[in-house]
């Protein structure tokens, strides 16, 4: 018994030891990059509503979430770890903890963003005060680090660990030039694996581009707050994914205005408007499928007038991109389901950027 508890405060001595050996940074001092716009609300905020009246409680609350925010760092430390705390949410049940509360690491190999470690989540989400290491044993030399934050709920601070005689610093974005992306839950990242794993930060990665993630689960329905949102945004480019939340009606009644008023805000500047994914329960839900086939020819049918008269605005439809089998729960999809969307839309969407230049 006596050498049991010798051991355990040898344990506990070592676990201290190792803990003062790092020393926290709070990301705020190194940079958080993927605002739409910059607000003195809160840096892990994605933009300020409330110069908009009419805004949802959910358009709202995902306002807060730091959905495609990330931080850029370099470091020569043998390890990385953060402490972050999150307002308290309960689980989705059709995302993991990790895409819903976690972080997510990539560290630049060869040229190349490779992925390293999560930020678990592997207490109840009110718990929402975590300490976890993300990666051990790292290779001597400096380390350019890319962490992006928690998906879909709010973050209230966020430190990173590294060595007690490491350096850490912030570097710029990697990404060129700015991309917005607007759209509904597949934007947002549902049912992604990792915040990491959407289709806006997969295109980040693979061509340098900085996609802006401005995806609002349930809440893209072309609204006047959110027209007028958009029309004040300095950008490059802008994609839509804009068909899947609205109703047929609201796209009848929203869609011309929305084009042309964005147009007028943004002369010169590609509009890329991609049709929205089938739902996948519809090969058996009848009514359903009859209703989202007659939704997506009125929008193709109104985007390929618009198109027309505006040389700078364009439709891209892929059909039956997600395929039969790459969905969590026949709309949302999965890591597979994004490499399908990603391998259908980015040539496409990469074609038309080069166009104007972004590259």
């Amino acid at each position: 018994m006596k050498r049991f508890f010798t051991l355990l405060i040898a344990c506990v001595a070592l676990s201290m030891t190792a803990s003062a050996q790092l020393k926290f940074v709070d990301a705020t001092e190194l940079g958080i990059h993927g605002h739409t716009q910059k607000t003195d609300k809160s840096p892990y905020y994605r933009f300020d509503h409330t110069p908009y009246e009419g805004f949802s409680k959910g358009i709202i609350n995902h306002s807060k979430c730091p959905s495609g925010l990330y931080v850029v760092f370099k470091t020569n430390s043998s390890q990385i770890s953060a402490s972050w705390e999150n307002a308290p949410k309960r689980m989705g049940d059709n995302m993991t903890g990790i895409s819903q509360h976690g972080l997510d690491l990539y560290i630049k190999k060869d040229g190349k963003w490779r992925f390293a470690a999560v930020g678990r989540v592997s207490t109840l989400p009110e718990n929402n005060k975590r300490t976890k290491s993300l990666i051990k044993n790292l290779a001597e030399g400096e380390k350019e680090c890319l962490l992006y934050l928690p998906g879909w709920c709010q973050l209230t601070k966020l430190e990173i660990g590294v060595d007690e005689e490491a350096t850490i610093e912030g570097i710029p974005s990697p990404f060129r030039h700015k991309v917005i992306v607007h759209g509904s839950s597949i934007t947002h990242g549902a049912s992604a694996s990792r915040p990491a794993m959407n289709y806006p930060a997969l295109m980040s990665r693979n061509l340098g581009i900085d996609f802006i993630n401005f995806g609002f689960s349930g809440q893209c329905k072309m609204q006047p707050q959110f027209l007028e949102f958009l029309k004040t945004c300095e950008a490059d480019a802008f994609v839509f994914d804009a068909f899947s939340n609205p109703s047929e009606k609201q796209i009848k009644e929203r869609l011309n205005n929305f084009v042309e008023e964005l147009v007028k805000a943004h002369p010169g500047k590609p509009l890329i408007f991609i049709q929205s994914p089938i739902d996948q329960d519809s090969d058996f839900d009848t009514k359903k499928y009859a209703a989202r086939m007659s939704l997506t020819k009125t929008a193709a049918k109104m985007m390929k007038v618009l198109s027309k008269k505006h040389k700078d605005v364009y439709f891209l439809a892929v059909p039956n991109v997600l395929g039969t089998d790459s969905t969590i729960d026949n709309s949302h999809p999965t890591d597979l389901g994004f490499d399908r969307f990603l391998k259908a839309y980015q040539p496409k969407i990469a074609r038309i950027l080069k166009k104007y230049g972004i590259k």
